[in-house]
């Protein structure tokens, strides 16, 4: 996080809980996915972790979006730089593979 501007530190802080908390979700959705692909049938404690890890989700993600407004209003500059940042740390997300 060298390359970001100290005032940017809670956004960025924002955005890793983010995407863990994506993480965890979407590993979890998967193990149950391969448990049960055959048929079976999720257990009431699975669905409320599920739930949970999707309310754990939805919460960061109110953070991230909150911070990243606050940034936006306080320090233009740092906004545009984290942007910047979060773009070309990204950049690979959906690209085509190379052959």
């Amino acid at each position: 996080m060298d390359e970001l501007p100290a005032a940017a530190a809670e956004a960025w802080l924002c955005y890793v809980a983010m995407t863990d908390s994506k993480s965890a979700h979407y590993e979890y959705l998967e193990s149950l996915e391969v448990k049960y692909q055959n048929g079976g049938i999720r257990s009431l404690a699975e669905t409320a972790r599920l739930e949970n890890l999707l309310a754990d989700h939805n919460q960061c993600v109110n953070a991230f979006v909150a911070a990243q407004k606050s940034l936006a209003t306080t320090d233009v500059e740092a906004h545009r730089q984290f942007v910047r940042f979060l773009s070309e740390s990204n950049a690979q997300i959906g690209a085509p593979k190379a052959n």
